[in-house]
């Protein structure tokens, strides 16, 4: 009767009962007379089996909506200066072009965001991680080079050259970016780049934190120009004469697959990153 209504032979119910038992080293049906009873340890699997065929049946409407086109969840890890100044625009486009997509983002130094990545946590990252290029689980690619430039309290405008060299903000108060993130190592290399030991008067973790600081007149600052589009009067923006720059890569599992949504964003962020560029090479030579 069971192999009947499973559709198999009773050979082959057979079979694959006694390897069932080989595996469990257990035996699950006994012969009384002419039929086959479970024993003790086979009764006391019948309501863990039927749990788990139950949890089965839930499997298959829980995938479906992931076969419709547009469906399904992209989580993002980056920085905060790239998720408010940067990411927004590649977001919206790809929430609109799927409205059923979902996206989380989430801020962090680029060790967390790394971590989060290699562990399946994160989708993709969008972090300063260009050493990355040696590790073999990950997949990094450049997406664009930021430049840093100094902002200062206006009161100093006229007190500074156009171009600043480390020694003309080495004096002044500084505000510099968390030491545990990528941004304050390239901060370092500049002022050490022109022979100059930088003593912080504050750390602090947030970008906008430190604007706020800058533009009450408490010191000068280092920041990501993508960072400096939305500030108040009481800032004043200066270049470097001694460029430098972080570079912003995207970061992927070597292993990830890649779905529609998480096809989209990453299309999505590259035109972004592109469209950035163009901007910035038109604003150079319009300078």
């Amino acid at each position: 009767m069971a192999a009947r209504n499973l559709g198999v032979t009773q050979p082959a119910v057979s079979q694959q009962l006694q390897e069932l038992e080989a595996l469990l080293r257990v035996r699950l049906i006994e012969r009384v007379g002419i039929r086959m009873l479970p024993t003790p340890a086979g009764r006391a699997m019948i309501e863990p089996v039927r749990r788990a065929f139950a949890a089965l049946d839930q499997v298959e409407p829980a995938i479906a909506p992931f076969r419709e086109t547009g469906t399904g969840l992209v989580r993002v890890g980056t920085g905060a200066t790239a998720c408010i100044h940067f990411l927004p625009e590649p977001l919206a486009r790809a929430q609109t072009s799927m409205p059923n997509l979902r996206l989380v983002v989430v801020t962090g130094n680029t060790s967390d965001i790394v971590s989060s990545v290699e562990e399946g946590a994160i989708d993709v990252g969008l972090v300063t991680a260009d050493e990355l290029r040696s590790n073999p689980s990950i997949h990094l690619e450049h997406v664009f080079d930021e430049e840093l430039v100094a902002i200062l309290p206006k009161r100093l405008e006229d007190q500074l050259p156009v171009l600043l060299q480390p020694r003309d903000l080495s004096p002044l108060p500084l505000i510099l970016f968390d030491p545990a993130g990528r941004t304050r190592d390239v901060v370092n290399g500049w002022f050490r780049a022109g022979g100059v030991s930088p003593i912080p008067t504050m750390e602090l973790g947030s970008i906008e934190a430190i604007k706020v600081l800058v533009g009450a007149g408490l010191g000068v600052s280092l920041i990501p120009d993508l960072a400096t589009k939305s500030m108040p009067d009481t800032i004043v923006r200066r270049r470097l004469a001694l460029p430098v720059r972080r570079c912003l890569s995207l970061i992927l599992r070597t292993d990830k697959v890649l779905d529609s949504g998480l096809r989209a964003l990453l299309s999505e962020i590259r035109a972004s990153a592109d469209s950035l560029r163009e901007r910035r090479a038109c604003s150079f030579v319009s300078a």
